[in-house]
């Protein structure tokens, strides 16, 4: 795919080489039995049953390119099996990830004793799998290791590619003929492009957080450019044998809506088997995608599940497991299990400082009862940045405005909720800005809990007591680390819904916005002139949270990231903000931000404060 309807795809060759990579295990087209009780790493899972594993074996995609996979199975099954496919790049023995997560701070949540090491990083672990009957086909991807061609960010090719490796699965002798696809991150992103290609053999997907739309959801969020995880990501965990895209030139030479960028989003709409998706509200890059799979996609036959933790250590804790071998059974081996019955969604609400709620029961998500409901912001003082306020549905009757630096300063707006109040869903922020000293601005903004004393308060979304022999003092070990600044472990923590906006991309796509979520051409480019105030509308990806009573919201609005970025190596994003930033409220500036309120009804409490459902 050297263009796309005539623009040039640019790559380059400094990319990682898999030939003489530290961390490969060799090229080795053999067949062998691990057999049951072997430890294949210290500390790791012991081998529940005997597997066979297939290594290096070729195949050919429709253009001649030749790729190879692992594949991993039960040895003396008489029956064919279905199989579980985790297609990406990072290499079958999990490569450069694996090696960060060996080194990160209580391995991210998952714990060595919890898998067997045979997984693929962000995959099923075999040893589970195969115990249960499954196949599991561990693919190169085109351009990695020792796969023939170039290395791609998810795309379109990836979605053919995927088609061709599902039909390839199907035609093998040990192939039930029902093929399905798992794994988070990269290996998600790939689901939603192959699950638009519908392959004939392709029986179910379960996508479980990942992107499906590289411009908004990460390159380009906001029409702010910030390639800089995704580029790091192909050029240090993509080792091959060709060429990489060059995605942060192709960010910075498109800044606008082109084929290119619609090429790299997938087509939900052509998605129509069964899916079993997951998200989280605190995922820094997969939160809006995946919940975008869930509106999106076609499926008549779908489920989604939002859970409180991290994506890393859900994907192996034991009950989510259990939970997707159900799904898988159904769908793959005709198992009457009662899947059928399991709620379409299940949400996990955020009460940081209190209990969270897991699991909680819904119809549908958005939720049909929210009622969308307004906090005006109120610059009270125009010379401070802590005295804004936040009014429940009554506008301030006199214009104010505040204004800070548009580089480093913020200003801050906050309500104190009265009742117990939940908010799940999308919020928007409608703003009315002006530029002093600048044709543009790029704002940041995000809101988040404060206790009764107000001091801010975050979600612990990895559980480092888990399996631990002195839980209370790993978490309490964790916190110390956090509140030191210690950016290992800034993934362990979340805020709140957070948003991000180049006004010069203010230009909404009529066709597609709604109340709560509005969406960009990225097409017309809108600069400001001085003195000019102009309303723009954020989006700010889903989120639910709880406050209680003497609790308070705080929104905050600045010029500069205000959250920690994908990764502590990851740079810092750029803006091309200058001067000063003004916001303007009261009056006939209506600047507010639109929530989705959650009325109390139909749960009960128990006297601890956990929901009961």
């Amino acid at each position: 795919m050297e263009t796309i309807d005539g623009i040039e795809v640019l790559f380059y060759d400094n990319g990682a080489k898999s030939i003489g990579h530290a961390l490969y295990p060799g090229f080795q087209q053999e067949t062998k039995i691990l057999t049951k009780g072997t430890v294949l790493r210290e500390g790791a899972l012991a081998l529940p049953c005997d597997i066979l594993w297939e290594r290096d074996v070729a195949l050919t995609l429709r253009d001649g390119t030749k790729i190879y996979a692992d594949v991993l199975r039960p040895p003396h099954s008489k029956l064919a099996v279905p199989a579980i496919i985790s297609s990406g790049g990072f290499g079958k023995n999990g490569g450069l990830n694996r090696k960060i997560q060996d080194m990160s701070p209580w391995r991210n949540g998952v714990p060595q004793s919890t898998v067997s090491s045979l997984e693929k990083f962000e995959a099923l672990d075999p040893a589970y799998w195969v115990l249960h009957g499954y196949a599991l086909v561990h693919p190169d991807t085109r351009g990695s290791w020792m796969s023939e061609g170039d290395t791609y960010v998810n795309c379109t090719l990836d979605g053919k590619d995927g088609y061709d490796i599902v039909e390839w699965v199907a035609e093998q002798p040990w192939s039930n003929k029902r093929v399905t696809m798992a794994g988070n991150s990269w290996l998600a992103q790939t689901q939603w492009f192959v699950g638009a290609e519908n392959p004939p053999h392709l029986t179910c997907l379960a996508p479980w957080e990942g992107w499906n739309d590289l411009y908004n959801d990460t390159a380009q969020r906001g029409g702010i450019p910030n390639p800089e995880f995704q580029q790091g990501l192909l050029n240090n965990c993509f080792p091959g044998l060709g060429r990489t895209e060059d995605v942060a030139s192709m960010t910075h030479k498109y800044p606008t809506w082109n084929a290119y960028w619609e090429d790299r989003k997938a087509r939900l709409d052509k998605i129509t088997v069964p899916l079993y998706i997951v998200a989280s509200w605190t995922n820094a890059l997969h939160t809006c995608g995946t919940f975008r799979g869930w509106t999106e996609c076609a499926s008549q036959n779908k489920w989604l599940r939002v859970h409180n933790s991290n994506e890393w250590p859900d994907l192996y804790y034991p009950q989510n497991v259990e939970d997707l071998r159900k799904f898988f059974d159904h769908y793959m081996k005709d198992a009457s299990n009662g899947w059928e019955f399991t709620p379409k969604v299940r949400l996990s609400i955020l009460d940081p400082g209190n209990v969270d709620i897991v699991n909680r029961p819904e119809a549908a998500f958005p939720l049909a009862r929210q009622q969308s409901k307004r906090l005006f912001l109120n610059a009270t003082d125009a010379g401070s940045t802590d005295k804004n306020t936040l009014h429940w549905e009554i506008p301030p009757s006199q214009p104010q405005n505040i204004a800070f630096d548009a580089v480093t300063g913020s200003a801050d707006f906050v309500y104190v909720f009265h009742t117990r109040t939940e908010i799940t869903g999308y919020s928007k922020l409608k703003l009315w800005v002006e530029a002093r000293g600048n044709d543009d601005m790029d704002l940041f903004v995000k809101f988040a809990k404060l206790d009764c004393d107000g001091k801010l308060v975050e979600t612990m979304c990895i559980d480092v007591g888990y399996l631990s022999d002195d839980p209370d003092g790993d978490r309490a070990k964790l916190i110390q680390m956090h509140q030191q600044g210690d950016k290992h472990v800034d993934v362990y923590f979340a805020e709140g819904a957070h948003g991000r906006l180049r006004v010069s991309h203010r230009e909404l796509d009529l066709t597609r916005s709604t109340p709560h979520q509005p969406q960009y051409t990225h097409t017309n480019i809108q600069k400001l002139k001085e003195g000019e105030v102009v309303p723009v509308e954020i989006e700010l990806w889903p989120f639910g949270m709880v406050w209680q009573v003497g609790e308070a919201l705080r929104l905050k609005v600045a010029g500069h990231n205000l959250r920690p970025e994908l990764t502590f190596r990851t740079p810092p994003v750029k803006t091309l903000n200058k001067g000063s930033i003004v916001i303007h409220t009261g009056g006939e500036y209506d600047s507010h931000l639109l929530v989705p309120f959650i009325p109390e009804a139909g749960h009960k409490k128990s006297t601890s404060g956990t929901v009961l459902l």
